[in-house]
């Protein structure tokens, strides 16, 4: 999964804050166990008297004495750290714990901090606990202020170009886009976007014409989620449904993901192929009826006669569907008095794709119009509707 422009800031703002607000931290720590030490032991120097120590290193000399002026110490340090709002160590409590082997005090505190005193020819250790509690308001308030601050680069910085910005940005050159013009375009999508499959390839390039300078329009289609989803032969039904109205992607989508129908509405003399509504001529259509019943009805091969011999019994069969349904007088008398002939066979289907290939183009138009095959005799020719009798409904 690639990280986009937004992405990647938000990932380093996050960073960042972790980072500056552990080194705040740290460096307020450190900062007060220095102030803590250097107080301390200045304020030890002035009040503790030598004589409390014997010149033996690490031994109080009046143990007694010692606690008592630790004591008095501890009172003195109470308000040593005063606290400030947006300070990052807050409730700070200072105690001196213990002097050469004496312990003053014995609460349990967050941290010891050691140094040593000279007192009575000798260098005596000292311990001081601090304990304090995390500001975390002053965290807040630097991540915030980051977060502003890489606010205004996101809305201020152009996302740096990757190698498939740079290759869009080139193929916008090379149909004569203008290069700031190119990069405007480009800049404004994420690289995950620009990644497009062969079947969005073909919705763009099918979409995309230079001279209107639609590319962002047709890019928008092409990089939906819903016509990702799509095979090839769905994108050319999508690309149909956008052909007649470019506004509608719903609508187009609908048509893309339909199935395959013939639905023959013979008492309003209408065809409608998977949704679309086909207009057809009365005589063709009653032609293309007669096909899709015998395809409903069987194999649905139906034989051009012979030149010299029209087909009565399939002259018939037509004669009675278009009296039934009002077909047109002279066509109806034709088929009475001659039958059915092969010259009259062949120009309805023509009919019948000039009509069909009018509103569905030569690709679409294929699965709704006619296979051939040589009949089993070897001489005539046999027709039959491409689409499967499960998929054909007449109304009547």
């Amino acid at each position: 999964m690639q990280i986009n422009h937004r992405q990647r800031l938000i990932l380093l703002w996050l960073l960042l804050s972790a980072l500056l607000s552990a080194y705040l931290f740290t460096a307020s720590q450190s900062a007060l166990d220095a102030k803590v030490k250097d107080h301390v032991r200045r304020h030890l120097l002035l009040t503790m008297d030598e004589s409390l120590f014997g010149t033996t290193q690490n031994r109080g000399n009046d143990q007694e004495g010692l606690q008592r002026i630790g004591e008095q110490v501890n009172i003195a340090l109470q308000n040593l750290v005063v606290d400030r709002w947006f300070s990052a160590q807050r409730e700070c409590a200072v105690r001196l714990q213990r002097v050469d082997d004496v312990i003053v005090d014995e609460h349990p505190m967050h941290r010891a901090i050691r140094f040593s005193v000279p007192m009575n020819q000798a260098e005596r250790e000292i311990e001081i606990g601090l304990s304090c509690s995390r500001n975390w308001l002053t965290a807040a308030g630097v991540a915030s202020v980051l977060g502003l601050f890489f606010i205004v680069i996101h809305h201020l910085l152009p996302p740096p170009l990757t190698r498939t910005h740079r290759q869009w940005i080139n193929y916008l050159l090379e149909r004569g886009y203008e290069p700031e013009q190119a990069f405007d375009i480009i800049r404004k999508y994420d690289a995950a976007r620009l990644n497009l499959s062969a079947t969005q390839l073909v919705c763009l390039e099918r979409l995309h014409d230079t001279a209107r300078g639609n590319f962002s329009q047709a890019l928008d289609v092409a990089t939906d989620a819903r016509v990702a989803a799509l095979n090839e032969h769905q994108i050319n039904w999508l690309l149909l449904g956008l052909a007649t109205d470019p506004t509608d992607l719903a609508r187009a989508l609908a048509l893309a993901q339909a199935e395959d129908s013939v639905v023959i509405d013979l008492t309003k003399m209408t065809l409608n192929l998977r949704g679309l509504n086909v207009p057809m001529s009365g005589t063709p259509l009653f032609y293309y009826a007669w096909y899709a019943m015998s395809r409903i009805n069987g194999p649905g091969w139906i034989t051009n006669p012979a030149t010299n011999r029209p087909d009565r019994v399939a002259g018939g069969q037509l004669v009675e569907l278009m009296s039934r349904f009002g077909g047109h007088a002279k066509a109806i008398n034709d088929l009475e008095q001659t039958g059915l002939k092969a010259r009259t066979l062949d120009q309805n289907r023509s009919k019948i794709k000039d009509d069909i290939v009018a509103v569905l183009g030569e690709r679409l138009s294929t699965a709704y119009l006619f296979e051939a095959s040589k009949h089993p005799d070897g001489i005539h020719m046999q027709y039959r509707l491409s689409s499967a009798a499960h998929r054909i409904r007449i109304i009547t």
